[in-house]
This record gives structure tokens, C-alpha cells and sequence, in this order.
């Protein structure tokens, strides 16, 4: 290998920071000013700038423009680097290794503005390098466990952390945005009333409303433009979660006691919406496939569920199963699930008669009296918020209890294992009292039913029909009605052969 010359070098400035807030990139373009100051300080010509902005070196996350300057060195294109200083190239041995690889194989000259020489070409730099590195990597570790304890204390203090703006809150986390908190309320007692997740995410998308701001991370790692969303499932769900619209701190997936700032939703209503978007025998729709009003939920003479489908065979009718309309003889129809020969229905006539019985019982003067449960009888003065709360300081007390070895390891296990206990059942019965049923957000005993029935989202529409009856679809006698004749463009249905059995309130 020749000696490396410090004439007729081609550089590549290499330019990186790890965190950009703003996406200005006000730290990168300060670094190419003094990476160019010193290229033409050294008389090398600058061929090629790479840059990663916004991406950490400790991280491990995939660098493009760190790939890219390994590229230029391995074909020839660059024969030198130019960085601010070294832990901007590496902060990891393994990229320090490789890096050391293909600057010894290309005799490749490294210097940086803070630094100056990087020697990777000697036994004598690479150790350097490799000092060096192992510091930086210590002094990162230290500081993210100090921000780590920082950021506990905080929690247990209920003082924000910091990170991007929650929906709802000012950038400050605390002051509470009025305008978007109110579709925080609005989006729990849908939720607690039946509505679904997709249902309201349509809600908000219509109303104009979207996501907080973030610099989304593109493909090749990066992080683009700041940028608003339009909401989507999961990301409702996570903001309806939080624990924070209810004035709570959560820690590492547990509450740990009140917050700074104030609730958006009172912790009753909370618990509940929570306790519903993580029940395990929750619906949720994830294919694009057509949602029937029954599919599931009525059933086969058999005890089976029966499931959307068409009547005919073919591509057509496989087409209308995959979502599609259903082509020229073939009509979306209900099936069982269990054996298809079973029980078939049109789902246009089944589906509107069931409809028509609901409307008819939501419509009764004595609905309310009827359907709705009675509400669980709670002491007014009951406040099981308080409770759970004292409950979550008396973790932290057993804790320090523990640490100061004032009781042993056993009964700390114990005692916390008690707590949580408590914690749980003070949870269900926060629960219980916030949970509404999807009959109570109607206008139950009023011809309104009726006028909002169509504007109602297929899965409030399921949710009631689901809370309000049983529907069984018993086998169709041989043979037409009398009086039915071909040819009229009519249809028949027996509805002799439907059962709707109608739920008590629980």
C-alpha cells in the first residue's frame, strides 16, 4: 500500500446531527460552512456532500448518507473525508471498523474541524479511534440514564416529560387546546356509546381535523417535512388510551398518580373507554372486504353464525364476497357459517326486516324503561378516583420502603401484589360506573329512531341490533307461498322463519 499524500485529494464532506426539532437544519448547514472553510484551508477539491440530518450515529437506524460516502471511497470517486469532528462519522465500533476497512484499502486521509487528523491508516490512530469511540459511546449511555432518571422523577412528581405536543395540549403539555380537547370528549363517549374506532376516525376526517403535526420517518430513515394526518384507526386508539386526557401520569404502562396538568375526561369515563378499547373480545375491522349488518351476529338454526356472501357461483360472485357488487344474477345474501346448505337469505330483506322490528321496539314510548340497565348504586360521596390514587402513592411508599430496607424483600412482593389487587377492583368499579350502553345514546321512545336511523355508521348500527335482540334463521319451507307468482321481478320472504328474541338489560 502507498503512503497516503496530503496533494490532490478529492473530498467528501461527510455532515450529520441527531436531532433536528425544527427540520431547518440549522446544525448541518453550520457544519458544511466549516467543513468547506477547511478543504480549502487543506487545497482539496470538494467532489461529493453527504448528509444525514436528524439521525442519530448511536442508534443504530440506517444512515443513507453515511452508505453513500462509503460507496465514493470503495469506487474511487472520493480518496478523502472531511467531517466536524469524528463521533459525527461513528459513535459505534462496528461503523468504526468498517469505516477503518475501506480507508485503508483506498489509502483514504480523514480530517475533521474540531479534531483535526483522524489516522485510521496506522495501529497506532485506529487504537485512537478506538478509545475515542468507546468514550463517546460511554458518555451517551450515561446521559441517556440520567435522562431517564429525570424523566421518572418527573413521572412520579406528575410533571410532563416532554416530546412531541400531545393532540389536545398546548407544546408546553400542559395548557390544555380547547379546540381539539373537545373531540377528545366527543371521541370517549362515542366510543363508550358503541360508536367504533373507524366510524369516528371518519368523524374527524370530515370535521377538518388532523393529527398533531410530527416529521414522519420516510423510508430510507430519514425524517420528512413536518406534517398533519388524517386520522386513522391506531392512531385513535393510542390517543384514547392515554393516560393523560384523564389528568394521570403513566410509567412504563402504569399509572403512578395525578398529573400537573388538568383532565380533559373525568378518570370514570376513562377507565371505561380504556377497558373497552382493550377488552380481547372487541371487534375490530381490519380488511377492506364489505361489512354486512348481520354477518356474526345472526344466527343459524344450528347455533352457528352466519356470514356475508352471495347466492350465485362464479367470478362474479366471488368478486362481490372480495367487497364488490355483486353481478347480474347474483345478490348479496347470508349464510351459515358453519355448513352453507344450512340456512341462505337475501340480505336485502333480512336485513330491512330486522331493522324495521328494531326501530319499532327503539321507538316505544317505554324504551328507556325497558332496555336500559339501572345504574350501579355508588355512595355519592364516593370518589373512586381519589382511592385508586392513594392506592398508586402506596406503590411508591412500599418502594422506598424496600430501598431503605425498613421490609424485606417478600413482604415488599407482597404488599405490592395487594395493592395492584385493590388498584383493579377500584378500576372495574370506575368502569362500571362510566360504562353507558350503545341503547343509551339513542332517542329512545321517540319517532326519531326512525328519521336517524340511515345517518348512523354500520357499526353503531351492529352494536344495536347486537344489545337489542337475538336473531335465529330457521330453515324455508319447500316450495313457494301460495299466491307467489314468477316472472313479476318480486321476491319472497318467509318471515315466519325468522326468530328475533329481544334482550333484558343486564
Amino acid at each position: 500500500m502507498t503512503e497516503p499524500t496530503e496533494t490532490g485529494r478529492r473530498a467528501a464532506i461527510y455532515e450529520r446531527i441527531s436531532s433536528d426539532p425544527t427540520g431547518l437544519a440549522a446544525g448541518v448547514d453550520r457544519q458544511d460552512a466549516d467543513c468547506r472553510a477547511l478543504a480549502e484551508q487543506l487545497g482539496w477539491h470538494v467532489v461529493a456532500v453527504h448528509r444525514d440530518n436528524d439521525v442519530s450515529a448511536y442508534s443504530g437506524k440506517p444512515r443513507p448518507g453515511y452508505r453513500d460516502l462509503l460507496n465514493d471511497l470503495r469506487e474511487g470517486r472520493a480518496d478523502a473525508v472531511i467531517a466536524w469532528h469524528p463521533d459525527r462519522l461513528y459513535r459505534q465500533l462496528p461503523d468504526l471498523e468498517e469505516l477503518t476497512k475501506v480507508v485503508q484499502a483506498r489509502a483514504v486521509l480523514i480530517r475533521t474541524v474540531r479534531a483535526g487528523v483522524v489516522d485510521l491508516n496506522s495501529a497506532s490512530g485506529v487504537m485512537t479511534a478506538e478509545i475515542l469511540a468507546s468514550v463517546s459511546k460511554h458518555e451517551v449511555a450515561h446521559s441517556i440514564e440520567r435522562i431517564t432518571r429525570a424523566k421518572a422523577q418527573a413521572a412520579a412528581e406528575g410533571r410532563y416529560r416532554g416530546g412531541p405536543r400531545p393532540f389536545g395540549f398546548e407544546a408546553d403539555g400542559v395548557t390544555v387546546r380547547e379546540d381539539e380537547a373537545r373531540w377528545i370528549v366527543a371521541a370517549t363517549d362515542a366510543i363508550l356509546s358503541g360508536e367504533s374506532l373507524n366510524g369516528f376516525c371518519r368523524a374527524l376526517n370530515d370535521a377538518g381535523v388532523r393529527t398533531v403535526e410530527r416529521r414522519y420517518r420516510q423510508s430510507d430513515g430519514s425524517k420528512g417535512e413536518p406534517e398533519s394526518r388524517a386520522w386513522r384507526q391506531p392512531e385513535l386508539r393510542r390517543m384514547l388510551l392515554r393516560a393523560r386526557n384523564a389528568g394521570l401520569v403513566e410509567s412504563r404502562g402504569e399509572i403512578v398518580g395525578k398529573a400537573e396538568w388538568p383532565a380533559i375526561v373525568d378518570e370514570d369515563r376513562w377507565t371505561a373507554c380504556r377497558d373497552l378499547l382493550t377488552d380481547p373480545g372487541r371487534r375490530t375491522q381490519t380488511g377492506t372486504a364489505r361489512v354486512w349488518l348481520g354477518s356474526g351476529i345472526y344466527r343459524c338454526w344450528c347455533g352457528s353464525t352466519l356470514k356475508g356472501t352471495t347466492t350465485g357461483t362464479g367470478a362474479r360472485a366471488k368478486a362481490a364476497q372480495r367487497g364488490g357488487e355483486p353481478g347480474k344474477g347474483h345478490v348479496a345474501a347470508y349464510r351459515c357459517r358453519a355448513n352453507s346448505a344450512h340456512v341462505v337469505r337475501r340480505a336485502v330483506n333480512l336485513d330491512q326486516y330486522v331493522t324495521d322490528h328494531a326501530i319499532e321496539r327503539l321507538s316505544r314510548a317505554d324504551a328507556a324503561e325497558l332496555l336500559l340497565p339501572p345504574r350501579p348504586q355508588l355512595e355519592p360521596a364516593e370518589d373512586l378516583a381519589a382511592q385508586a390514587n392513594a392506592l398508586r402513592a402506596k406503590l411508591e411508599t412500599i418502594a422506598a420502603d424496600y430501598a431503605a430496607d425498613a421490609i424485606t424483600r417478600a413482604q415488599m412482593l407482597k404488599m405490592t401484589a395487594d395493592t395492584r389487587a385493590r388498584i383493579e377492583a377500584v378500576e372495574a368499579r370506575t368502569a362500571q360506573r362510566a360504562t353507558v350502553s350503545v341503547l343509551a345514546s339513542l332517542p329512545l321512545g321517540t319517532p326519531d329512531i326512525a328519521e336517524q336511523w340511515d345517518g348512523y355508521h354500520l357499526d353503531k348500527k351492529r352494536a344495536i341490533i347486537d344489545a337489542l335482540m337475538t336473531v335465529t334463521v330457521h330453515r324455508a319451507r319447500r316450495g313457494r307461498p301460495p299466491g307467489f307468482r314468477m316472472g313479476t321481478g318480486e321476491t319472497y320472504f318467509d318471515e315466519d322463519t325468522i326468530e328475533i328474541g329481544w334482550r333484558s338489560p343486564e
